[in-house]
């Protein structure tokens, strides 16, 4: 219904809670191999996994990478917006609001990292949201470039790594190694996540998380998913820079350029991308590990992007159905932390350990089905109250004053 941002606030925003709550979906697409122990199984017992091929090259080709490049520009956008509001609200100490907003966030993305999952999405951007805050100054045009520098970084990044001989991880997986089992290498890290997804030991599986929280910071830079994040981030300030002065979502020749350009590169690179397997991480450098950061920076961010201009372009032209990501989207911190819950619960040995019981369908259809009880639960609780609960806990961290829940 956003045919024009000349409509109320609140209206002109529910399209960024639905992207919000489509991002969330797609991430726990994403999560569930992890969560099931799919990630371990080697190629040869794939071969006689009905459908396994099948369910590989979709995650690649349409999920890996994608929807984080949703996320990370709603955070970027979401950044723009929020300083802006607190700008024009408490202009004397929005800076202080918005650095302390970040603070909580990290808080509990360091607990999430560190305890529950070693998957966090959270501590990462709320360490790149202090870095979003350092660059606000910049015009426009500045950050443009900023940001085209930085998807360069992985590229350039690699090869120098390479060239010097450089650990792909920093060391870091090799210290997992030895935190895990006394040996110091890449194989012990990666028995550590085996280990913690069957493990039945409650106080071992939160021994293997603090551990493992080291490990997954060196597949950061692995993966150089740092200066990744971060260009896709700047981009979401720029748009929301624009948001702010209604030049962003009625730009019919922007989000038509954005979904026609992102599927003429991203389409064609994606297909390269799936061929190759995926990024090569955990791997050594090499000629084909060069080839997959090149193309994964051509396959991931274009199509994401597309992925973005394609759903608003829907939403303006009255697409009911993407309504019901609506509400799971305005209690997003909840609900994502509530899919790690659920994950774990259903397949970790500490819960029913249903890791690897069934085929690769039923990680679709557990992922549409925990999605769909989100969207229900979301809705039922936002008649009720006016935040989502860990939503409604970060706004009083935050403001040191007592909210109203209920409505």
């Amino acid at each position: 219904m956003l045919k024009s941002e000349s409509r109320p606030e609140t209206s002109r925003h529910d399209v960024l809670d639905a992207l919000r709550g489509f991002a969330l979906f797609g991430i726990f697409f994403a999560n569930i191999p992890f969560f099931a122990g799919w990630l371990f199984v080697d190629n040869d017992a794939k071969l006689n996994i009905a459908g396994a091929e099948l369910y590989d090259s979709f995650m690649l080709f349409f999920i890996d990478g994608r929807f984080y490049t949703i996320f990370s520009f709603l955070f970027g956008l979401g950044f723009a917006l929020q300083l802006s509001r607190l700008q024009a609200k408490a202009s004397d100490h929005a800076n202080y609001i918005y650095l302390r907003r970040l603070g909580i966030l990290l808080i509990i993305g360091l607990l999430h990292h560190f305890v529950f999952w070693a998957g966090d999405i959270l501590t990462l951007y709320a360490v790149l949201g202090f870095a979003l805050f350092f660059v606000r100054h910049l015009s426009d045009t500045k950050i443009l470039y900023l940001a085209a520098a930085f998807f360069l970084v992985p590229v350039i990044g690699y090869w120098a790594f390479w060239t010097l001989d450089i650990n792909p991880s920093l060391g870091l997986y090799e210290l997992t190694g030895q935190f895990v089992s006394g040996q110091a290498n890449a194989g012990s890290f990666l028995a550590g996540f085996y280990e913690v997804v069957y493990t039945t030991d409650l106080l071992r599986f939160f021994e293997l998380n603090t551990q493992l929280g080291t490990g997954r910071i060196g597949y950061y830079f692995d993966t150089w998913r740092i200066p990744k994040v971060f260009a896709v981030m700047l981009l979401g300030m720029w748009a929301g820079r624009r948001l702010v002065t209604n030049h962003l979502f009625n730009d019919e020749k922007l989000i038509n350029r954005t979904i026609v350009i992102g599927l003429i590169i991203g389409l064609p690179s994606s297909i390269a991308y799936s061929t190759l397997s995926g990024l090569n991480s955990f791997q050594p450098h090499s000629t084909e590990g060069y080839i997959s950061v090149i193309a994964y920076t051509l396959a991931v961010f274009p199509l994401g992007f597309a992925y973005i201009a394609l759903f608003v372009k829907l939403w303006n032209n009255n697409s009911g159905l993407l309504k019901m990501f609506a509400s799971p989207g305005r209690m997003a911190l909840t609900n994502y932390l509530m899919q790690t819950v659920l994950g774990i619960s259903i397949f970790y040995g500490i819960g029913f350990g249903l890791a690897i019981q069934y085929g690769p369908a039923s990680f679709v259809l557990i992922a549409i089905l925990i999605f769909v009880l989100q969207v229900i639960l979301s809705n039922i609780w936002l008649k009720h109250f006016q935040f989502g609960p860990v939503e409604w806990l970060w706004r009083v961290l935050t403001y040191g004053q007592w909210f109203k829940l209920k409505r």
